[in-house]
């Protein structure tokens, strides 16, 4: 009996925790699985071309063009040379289709471009050819401070050494150094070559010299009746020269060695203008000027007698932003009118577009430091003197490619 009494308690516990369980819910959701494919970022960067398509003489700008460029970092763009040398360039410009830098201080045949953005993802396009644009010319290794430079119609330049005993060189378009002279008097300033076959040698003194260039006779050419110090000069088809300095006026020499001033620049001592360079372009008188006249280049028509035209501003540094403090030291036209001005300063070379008044570096840091003259050739070459004393920079001559020709 007592079994039979165990066995119906155990069916009625058994059959109470069935309807139990069966009565209650499970309720927790089920977990929510991603079962998307797994997919790279959409923003990647695309290269499909670059501009110009080599680095050739002339190109102050290289631009990379594609898709989606503003998404990649600046710091995440690359030109790298294979097994030599990876640098990051310096970027002027970065949009969604263009990334513009400045040509870098490069020499190679096999320059690749590397980008990337957040995918990690790296784009490689290549290689890129980037042509040498400087070189030193004439040999001037002694680290001589140099005192001026000018150029004949044969592409021989001529240099003045600024230490004494003050010689003056010639280099032959092949290369080749020779001495016209062995010794002058003073330190030159300006070194001008004339197409009567002599040099002219200015010193800041009311002095002008000159060279026979078969001979190396020295002789004094003009001599100032006053006192002002004339720096820098330029002799005009008609055997006209123009010469100046700081605080002179600007002279009209005559052939016949008279000579009269302009009367168009100031002459006080607090606020008179420095006449920094001369050049003569298109039948027309450049002056590099810093004074009371402002800071810039103007220029005058000129006739056969070495009358001046008015003055005609050709650059006001004043109006072209970031770059009003240059301190010119020379300049030069090229033929299509842009001017290339050499700068006493650690950047050396700009380029001015008067078409839209902008000024630019030009081979910034492929250019040595602190140009002090600049001349240019019959072709597409510029020659340059840079040095320094204070802080010291060496002293050479340099032949640039401007791939462009300087007008004449």
């Amino acid at each position: 009996m007592k079994v039979l009494h165990f066995l119906i308690a155990a069916f009625v516990l058994l059959a109470s925790t069935i309807i139990l369980i069966s009565g209650c819910e499970y309720d927790v959701a089920e977990p929510q699985w991603d079962v998307r494919e797994f997919a790279m970022p959409q923003v990647n960067p695309v290269i499909n071309s670059i501009t110009p398509s080599e680095g050739i003489p002339g190109a102050n700008t290289i631009s990379i063009i594609g898709e989606n460029l503003d998404a990649v970092p600046d710091s995440n763009i690359l030109l790298d040379i294979p097994g030599t040398v990876v640098i990051s360039p310096e970027i002027i410009e970065k949009t969604s289709t263009s990334i513009t830098i400045r040509r870098p201080n490069l020499v190679t045949d096999s320059c690749y471009v590397k980008i990337w953005a957040d995918s990690g993802i790296v784009v490689k396009y290549g290689p890129f050819k980037i042509d040498q644009v400087i070189e030193p010319y004439g040999s001037f290794l002694e680290n001589q401070q140099l005192g001026g430079i000018d150029i004949d119609n044969e592409e021989n330049i001529y240099v003045a050494v600024g230490l004494t005993p003050y010689p003056v060189v010639k280099v032959t378009p092949g290369g080749q150094r020779s001495t016209i002279r062995d010794t002058t008097s003073r330190t030159p300033t300006n070194l001008v070559a004339g197409q009567d076959g002599y040099l002219y040698l200015l010193s800041s003194n009311r002095v002008i010299e000159r060279i026979n260039i078969v001979t190396g006779e020295l002789s004094s050419w003009h001599r100032l009746t006053d006192n002002r110090q004339l720096r820098v000069g330029a002799l005009d088809q008609y055997g006209n020269f123009y010469a100046g300095g700081s605080r002179t006026d600007l002279y009209i020499i005559s052939p016949d060695s008279t000579s009269r001033v302009s009367g168009m620049y100031q002459t006080s001592s607090s606020d008179g203008d420095t006449i920094i360079s001369l050049k003569l372009y298109g039948g027309s008188l450049y002056v590099a000027a810093a004074g009371g006249s402002g800071r810039g280049i103007w220029k005058h028509t000129i006739d056969a007698a070495g009358n001046l035209g008015l003055k005609e501003v050709v650059l006001d540094l004043s109006t072209v932003p970031g770059f009003a403090s240059i301190p010119i030291s020379s300049f030069a036209v090229s033929s299509d009118n842009k001017i290339y001005i050499g700068a006493n300063s650690q950047n050396s070379l700009y380029v001015y577009d008067h078409t839209n008044n902008s000024m630019d570096y030009f081979y910034k840091n492929i250019v040595p430091p602190y140009a002090k003259y600049l001349v240019w050739g019959q072709g597409n070459f510029l020659y340059m003197i840079s040095g320094n004393l204070t802080p010291a920079q060496t002293w050479d001559c340099y032949r640039i490619n401007m791939g462009t020709t300087g007008t004449q």
